[in-house]
């Protein structure tokens, strides 16, 4: 993560960091995203540009991992790449992309918007990144809550004011929310909320684990009751 002026080689390397919310250990669960945020020299008040010196993204579909890649190898300059790689996503049934999605024309997508929302219909706009994406998706299902759309923010950093802005515009009477995995202390919270307030003035809000020093508390049953928690605070709007 050294910036380029300060070394006589650029790293084109792609770390892929393991974890997920699966109720092991704090060993197994996290990794540390948040640590990695706070390596870059990304702006809190200013629109990031391609000279920030990491690239950190958490992908939601095989599609998104290869254009990643693809653009790794095309772009004219060399930035490392770290990747948040859930193993549950392999596994995942959910976790798919078309055919369609590697075609000619088609890009790596910072954000990615909700095709199923109706933005007139829309209360309450969920943004989240990575895997906590299939389930707020599965329980909005099980719901048949059509006032609620989910964002996806696949490359937090740089960050992608622009794109972000553009998907929230749609909803325009909407609350934001940022929902997450991690405690509020981890995961991308205090990245994301910080820009998103200080660069697109919008106040946002939070449905996440709460503070904590370990990265899970590794009891199945205590897990297991955080996450009906986390998941009822984001759409709590619909109770």
């Amino acid at each position: 993560t050294s910036p380029p002026h300060t070394i006589t080689s650029l790293s084109s390397g792609i770390n892929a960091e393991y974890g997920g919310y699966d109720g092991n250990g704090p060993d197994h669960t996290s990794a540390r995203l948040e640590r990695w945020l706070q390596l870059s020299d990304s702006k809190e008040e200013g629109v990031d540009g391609d000279d920030v010196n990491v690239q950190v993204v958490n992908l939601t579909t095989p599609a998104q991992y290869y254009h990643l890649l693809r653009r790794q190898m095309l772009r004219p300059f060399r930035k490392p790449v770290i990747v948040m790689s859930p193993k549950a996503l392999l596994r995942s049934p959910d976790a798919v992309s078309d055919i369609e999605d590697f075609a000619p024309g088609t890009t790596f997508k910072r954000v990615i918007n909700d095709a199923v929302a109706h933005p007139e219909h829309v209360k309450r706009v969920l943004v989240c990144s990575g895997r906590h994406y299939y389930t707020l998706s599965k329980h909005r299902t099980d719901l048949n809550d059509a006032t609620t759309a989910i964002v996806r923010v696949e490359e937090i950093c740089p960050f992608p004011a622009a794109e972000l802005q553009a998907e929230l515009s749609k909803y325009p009477k909407a609350e934001v929310v940022w929902a997450q995995e991690e405690s509020r202390n981890g995961g991308a919270w205090s990245f994301v909320s910080t820009r998103v307030r200080n660069i697109l003035g919008i106040e946002m809000g939070y449905a996440g684990r709460r503070e904590c020093a370990a990265a899970a508390v590794g009891v199945a049953s205590i897990h297991a009751a955080e996450v009906k928690e986390i998941i009822a605070a984001a759409f709590s709007h619909c109770e």
